[in-house]
């Protein structure tokens, strides 16, 4: 895949372009990821697609200057940059993770650009009262930012929650994993404050699926302790039709070689 550039504002986003298929499939990574884990793709999507795959902020080889905010009307704008030499207005998503909620804002705002949608382990579907604190309010932010710099009671608490049960211990570890360690926090509040405008509305979501007729196709790993199953079934009341549900034997990494087979067959009619 080739590497590329373009400006946005004061910002610089990098990009991977490749395939050469009269489609447009862009693809949005994860949190802590980049373009280059959708790399594996091209080899089997190519000749039906050209394939977009920006850094998201704080991502990759892009270069954020700007404030902590990235607002859903610059993803489009990007969008509209990255493609802008396509014969194709017409747009596939493949998004996982963090980038399956920038990609239901996406469905909620320009639904009738969206000719498919196939969501791996989404963030989005279920409004997480941490991550809502955190980012949607002035005085959870503050804390967030005091947390971020000082972690250590916020370690003790995930601790006493997961010996009472409160959470699990997959929850914990993922907790930790962050904390503890001081690259790790400075990333996580940087990424969770600039992507806080991509909060989904998912009824509406639900609405523009149903009138634009889009197939929209969830896949979730079993074994997932983080983006659960669940939330997908949940989701895919009313919408049967439209919205199918896959799980597969696996964790939270789904973007992976091995499960390059069921991701195709997910993306072709």
């Amino acid at each position: 895949m080739q590497r590329l550039f373009l400006e946005y504002e004061d910002s610089t986003f990098s990009y991977l372009r490749g395939g050469n298929g009269k489609e447009i499939l862009l693809c949005l990574h994860g949190f802590g990821e980049d373009a280059a884990t959708f790399s594996f793709l091209e080899k089997h999507l190519g000749d039906r697609f050209t394939i977009y795959a920006p850094d998201l902020p704080w991502h990759g080889q892009t270069q954020w200057q700007k404030t902590l905010t990235f607002p859903t009307k610059g993803m489009m704008k990007l969008i509209e940059q990255m493609t802008r030499d396509s014969a194709s207005k017409k747009i596939h998503l493949l998004c996982y993770s963090m980038g399956g909620r920038v990609g239901l804002s996406l469905l909620e705002r320009i639904p009738q650009q969206i000719e498919k949608a196939v969501l791996l382990a989404p963030d989005g579907l279920k409004v997480n009262f941490w991550y809502w604190l955190a980012t949607q309010t002035w005085l959870g932010n503050g804390l967030f930012r005091y947390t971020m710099k000082h972690p250590q009671w916020f370690a003790w608490l995930v601790d006493v929650m997961k010996r009472f049960g409160w959470i699990n211990i997959s929850v914990a570890k993922f907790v930790h994993a962050y904390i503890d360690n001081k690259q790790m926090r400075d990333d996580l509040y940087h990424i969770w404050t600039t992507m806080r405008k991509f909060r989904p509305q998912l009824q509406q979501v639900k609405q523009n699926i149903i009138q634009h007729q889009i197939p929209v196709h969830l896949i979730f790993g079993e074994f997932d302790r983080v983006i659960l199953p669940v939330n997908g079934y949940k989701f895919q009341r009313g919408t049967e039709k439209l919205v199918s549900v896959d799980v597969l034997k696996s964790g939270h990494q789904l973007l992976r070689e091995k499960h390059a087979d069921a991701i195709v067959q997910a993306l072709l009619p």
